[in-house]
């Protein structure tokens, strides 16, 4: 049967519009057939162009120049992707790189999809899955932490760790076999303690790596972080200070804000939807209706609840009320207006609000603005992301198989237990197995590849 020849992708590796300079990436069997066609080396260059070396030059199509480049020629397998690939440096104006683009695709280049030169890279064996996923992660990184965790997950972090488990199940499923043989023979040839052990280890380090990758998700999309209160305790104001500028409108008037208003913010390299919402009472007209309703949507649905009281005013039903809907969240209590005299008591309020962290501050006046910080970065490190450094980057199909392989061993480990028969166990073993392979991509399908490398832009 015939094969067919993979086909030579193009696409710009720089953000559309006008820069000091772009690079166009190609990639593919006719690679360097298409640089030969269009570069025109300087006259210093006597012989062919020396691999992974920038030479100057000119692209020219058909006799017309169209931009002094420079150019290097890349043979697989020791490329990128693994394949011939090209790179052209030119200048960096939309109009240039169109221009090139076209004469490349003219020739027989295809423009490529988001993400496929790193896709192309996997497929060759030159980066395993969890690699690929922290390019992506990597380039959209919005915050030092992130950064940090993406580079260390390319460095093979993760990868190694991944490694090191299926070795672990490895052995325990070889421990397993061995037996199966003799199990006729002798009453009791498996030894289950030492076997369930070291499923128990393993699991442990699933379990884990699968918070951590939650952790890796709240760091690259951002907890979502909800200021409530009943109306006129300075929502608003607490949003306006946090970003050091007046996005929500701030009056005396109870019942101002009638809809949600969400900014980022980062602190000390963690993101955070910051979400503003309506005062929560029983409405009074039919667009505050609405604004009590989808506050009370982005409450149910919040990470992280400030719930802000006033100091100036008494604890009300409201509150109260406030309180109870709040009660099953991560809450931090921020009692706004300490430059009023203070008539709020918070004790006696029940529910275990009383050992609840308490912050006191002054909006209009900023005063202990630098200690809620401090506190919401607390609370976020310790509740979401397993103190500083934790985060790992994983699309959600794989970490669905990290949860189905941790069930796999929380079963085998039972079997142990329990005395079963050694092939069950081992059936558990192959199902824990298969489902760690898919996420370290010894085994996939294009589902998941397409999850993962669609968050990728195009010419990576």
């Amino acid at each position: 049967m015939k094969t067919l020849e993979p086909e030579t992708i193009v696409a710009p590796a720089t953000p559309e519009g006008e820069g000091a300079i772009g690079v166009i990436r190609v990639s593919g069997p006719r690679s360097l057939q298409l640089l030969s066609s269009l570069f025109r080396p300087g006259k210093s260059l006597s012989g062919p162009l020396e691999p992974f070396r920038l030479y100057p030059g000119w692209i020219a199509d058909d006799g017309e120049k169209i931009d002094q480049v420079m150019a290097a020629a890349m043979p697989g397998p020791k490329s990128y992707t693994g394949e011939d690939m090209v790179e052209i440096h030119c200048h960096g104006g939309r109009a240039v790189i169109s221009a090139i683009l076209d004469a490349l695709i003219r020739r027989g280049a295809r423009p490529a999809e988001a993400g496929e030169f790193t896709r192309r890279a996997f497929l060759h064996g030159k980066i395993d899955l969890t690699r690929a996923e922290s390019v992506a992660w990597l380039i959209s990184a919005r915050s030092e932490e992130e950064r940090l965790r993406a580079v260390d997950q390319i460095g093979g972090g993760l990868g190694e760790r991944l490694t090191a488990l299926r070795r672990r199940l490895v052995e325990a499923l070889a421990r397993v076999e061995v037996t199966l043989d003799f199990e006729e023979f002798e009453e009791e040839s498996l030894p289950y303690p030492e076997v369930e052990s070291s499923i128990r280890e393993a699991r442990e380090e699933l379990c884990s790596l699968e918070r951590e990758a939650r952790a890796g998700e709240y760091l690259r999309e951002g907890l979502k972080v909800v200021i409530v209160g009943k109306p006129n305790v300075g929502k608003s104001s607490l949003l306006n200070t946090f970003l050091a500028r007046k996005r929500a409108i701030v009056s005396r008037s109870p019942g101002t804000t009638r809809d949600t208003i969400e900014e980022v913010i980062v602190l000390d390299g963690v993101p955070l939807k910051l979400i503003d919402t309506a005062g929560l009472r029983r409405p009074r007209t039919g667009i505050e209706e609405e604004g009590v309703a989808r506050a009370r949507e982005k409450l149910a649905g919040a990470d992280l609840v400030l719930l802000v009281l006033d100091s100036g005013t008494r604890i009300t039903d409201n509150d109260r009320e406030i309180l109870r809907l709040a009660r099953d969240k991560r809450t931090l209590i921020v009692v706004n207006k300490t430059d009023l005299p203070a008539r709020a008591e918070l004790e006696g309020l029940g529910d275990g609000w009383e050992k609840r962290e308490v912050v006191r501050i002054s909006a209009e006046k900023n005063w202990g603005m630098e200690r809620l910080r401090e506190e919401i970065l607390a609370l976020v490190r310790k509740e979401f992301l397993g103190g500083k450094g934790g985060g790992v980057m994983i699309s959600s199909r794989r970490r669905t198989a990290l949860k189905e392989a941790a069930a796999a061993l929380e079963t085998a480990a039972a079997g142990c237990r329990e005395r079963l028969s050694g092939e069950l166990i081992a059936l558990d073993l192959n199902r824990a197995l298969a489902r760690l392979r898919l996420v370290l991509g010894e085994e996939f399908d294009d589902g998941v590849l397409d999850e993962i490398f669609s968050r990728f832009c195009v010419g990576k």
